[in-house]
């Protein structure tokens, strides 16, 4: 792990929030190996949590706050200061275009865990050699994008990319699927010197010799579901077989069967240093995210039988876990109708359409799929224009069934303010799209 280089108020922030955390553990009397296990974390995180020169996750902070009763809002708005001055500290002021990515990144952080291991052999490589690529491959719906994400949140120096389709919407001035902004937002975070507007071809060019040329200090660049880039093989003249000393390149996409997102690339396995695959989840991840989750779903992390019932059903699918412990956290998943949970996430996703055609805003909701299935992003005064009967006093009411399919981005980008009605939204998950157009019968 990096050690924080940030500015003297967040050596201080951090510094600040260490002592909080400490002193409410000596004030409830818990010994570390208590704390660890009321957390649900591990004895380094933890260490380094309370004593360490990094920036803790999010989520630790989280973790160790609901296990230390305490209020998390003041621990995170001391984390976000110390989180900013870090990214800061690295060089200089992270790149406009960057900041697209801060919705997504804490989307993606906010319930995470069972990735240690994998976390742990990424920071290796990095730690240990002195150049090369790093690619982690799944299933859709398995963390790829989770597990970056926690990756840049604790490494701020680290230079990123993530081509989300979810976060896209033509003519809005930036495209994270697009070639052009792809690179053009990657070139400004690794050169100084870069000067924006040189179009695709002078982008090319800067970008290839970024990655065939070793950097003045050591570098990390993640680059983030390389499949869903648009084309998928615009990157395939721009990437050495052998980069450079120095850098190294992290990547990932999506498993196809026999085919690799590598050969898109012009990329072979014999060319990657290290290759990760994320399987399902186990029961100790299970037991994590709920205590996580906090709610009613902290109370359950210790039913031993609650918990393997929970992995059956969900055969360790994180898409799916997500879910059912978002609803154990509000009280809906319980030890009484656990057992009568559907197996599988499309019988899940059954049940819950089931419900929605009983909601009383039906029509509104069946409405606002429809737009979305057919334009991908829209705003909210997008979607007041296109629904009847929708506006800015009853949206909210009527969002709230639907939300949690949705993906809610608050656009950053240079000179804009962000106001209300701007928000986007989109299906939160590739796996949520194609859902509803199998029940929609679009092909």
């Amino acid at each position: 792990m990096r050690s924080l280089e940030g500015r003297p108020d967040g050596d201080a922030a951090l510094a600040q929030l260490q002592q909080l955390l400490r002193d409410r553990r000596d004030a409830r009397g818990l010994k570390m190996l208590a704390l660890e296990r009321l957390a649900g974390l591990r004895h380094t995180t933890v260490s380094r949590a309370l004593n360490g020169p990094n920036v803790p996750t999010r989520a630790t902070v989280i973790a160790l706050a609901n296990a230390l009763k305490t209020d998390p809002d003041p621990l995170l708005r001391l984390w976000e200061q110390a989180v900013e001055a870090s990214r800061q500290g690295a060089g200089q002021e992270p790149p406009a275009t960057r900041d697209f990515f801060r919705d997504l990144i804490e989307q993606h952080t906010q319930l995470f865990a069972g990735r240690q291991a994998e976390s742990a052999r990424i920071e290796e490589f990095i730690r240990d050699r002195p150049c090369g690529y790093v690619f982690v491959e799944a299933l859709s719906g398995y963390g790829k994008t989770s597990l970056l994400a926690d990756l840049v949140r604790q490494n701020p120096e680290f230079r990123y990319h993530f081509i989300s389709q979810a976060y896209r919407r033509r003519g809005s001035g930036f495209d994270p699927t697009s070639p052009e902004d792809v690179l053009e937002c990657l070139c400004e975070q690794l050169d100084p010197a870069h000067v924006r507007g040189g179009g695709l071809k002078s982008l090319e060019r800067q970008f290839r010799g970024l990655m065939s040329r070793p950097p003045r200090k050591p570098t990390v660049v993640v680059l983030d579901a390389v499949d869903e880039l648009d084309p998928p093989d615009q990157l395939r003249t721009l990437l050495p077989r052998q980069l450079p000393p120095g850098l190294v390149l992290v990547l990932s996409g999506r498993a196809q069967g026999d085919r690799s997102c590598l050969d898109d690339l012009a990329l072979s396995p014999a060319d990657v240093g290290l290759h990760l695959q994320l399987e399902g989840l186990d029961e100790v991840a299970l037991v994590d995210l709920l205590r996580m989750a906090g709610g009613a779903a902290a109370g359950l992390a210790g039913d031993a039988d609650f918990v393997a019932e929970m992995h059956r059903v969900s055969a360790g699918d994180p898409f799916y876990v997500r879910f059912l412990v978002e609803d154990a956290a509000v009280g809906m998943l319980t030890r009484d109708n656990i057992e009568r949970t559907p197996t599988g996430l499309e019988s899940y996703l059954d049940q819950q359409l089931e419900q929605l055609n009983r909601s009383a805003h039906r029509t509104e909701h069946v409405e606002i799929l429809g737009f979305l299935l057919e334009a991908g992003t829209l705003s909210a005064f997008d979607l007041y224009n296109l629904v009847e009967g929708l506006n800015w006093l009853n949206f909210d009411t009527i969002l709230r069934e639907i939300h949690r399919f949705l993906l809610v981005h608050r656009r950053v980008l240079p000179g804009v303010q962000v106001q209300r009605g701007s928000e986007e939204y989109s299906f939160c998950h590739d796996r949520f799209l194609q859902y509803f157009r199998g029940r929609a019968g679009i092909g």
